[in-house]
């Protein structure tokens, strides 16, 4: 090797020793004085399955700490006792330098009655008794239950921002509990708890997975194809 290759090589490696000295120096200096508040423009990403599935997304924030934390229960404001699994709570800070905190976690479904078996369903609720906000999907195709929980008395969301904004979800596919009006033929309340909700899909694949679903979301007569299907097969 040349005298210049060596060269090179050398401060190609001081410069890779450089880049991971001040890495964990600067992660060791948010452990000990941890930001006091974020910049416009900041954000706080966080994919709650680790698989792309479901992803939080926190605009002018930053995060201050993330901890693992035992296992626990809540309870919605309409009086459902539910669970988290395997769960991480997330503190960040806003612009303001006010302090947030999530509760994210991905689990088995085990312990979630509430769910339908081989169905996409959620819960969307306020906690009873605080200012936090919930959300819990279960995704069949993944065995899984994906959940989060934010909100405090410093940093506050609604249902409406945790949903649409925060989590990025498609509002004719998941609808509000607190707002009528966005109530929808695409979705569709269960169980007699009115904070429960199944995904309904197109009514060709509904006509096929879930007849009695279908003739419950949409009329009868309005598509021949559909509709020569059912009778085919004994719906009348």
């Amino acid at each position: 090797m040349s005298k210049a290759k060596k060269v090179a090589v050398i401060l190609v490696t001081i410069f890779i020793a450089l880049l991971i000295i001040a890495f964990a120096a600067s992660s060791v200096f948010n452990m000990i004085f941890p930001p006091s508040e974020a910049s416009y423009g900041d954000e706080v990403v966080v994919d709650i399955g680790g698989d792309g599935v479901l992803i939080a997304t926190l605009d002018d924030c930053l995060k201050v700490s993330e901890e693992n934390i035992p296992d626990g229960t809540f309870k919605t404001a309409l009086g459902t006792n539910l669970i988290w699994k395997d769960a991480k709570n997330i503190t960040y800070v806003d612009t303001y330098g006010e302090r947030g905190n999530m509760i994210v976690w991905k689990t088995s479904t085990d312990g979630y009655g509430i769910f339908d078996v081989g169905k996409i369903s959620f819960v969307s609720d306020y906690l009873d008794s605080s200012d936090k906000v919930c959300f819990l999907v279960n995704f069949p195709e993944k065995n899984a239950v994906y959940g989060i929980i934010i909100g405090n008395d410093n940093i506050s969301y609604t249902e409406s921002q945790l949903l649409y904004d925060i989590l990025g979800l498609n509002r004719t596919e998941y609808s509000l509990t607190y707002d009528v009006s966005s109530y929808s033929s695409s979705s569709s309340y269960s169980g007699g708890s009115s904070h429960y909700h199944t995904v309904v899909p197109d009514r060709y694949t509904l006509s096929r997975t879930d007849p009695g679903a279908y003739y419950d979301h949409y009329e009868y007569g309005d598509n021949y194809d559909i509709d020569d299907y059912l009778e085919s097969e004994g719906y009348d």
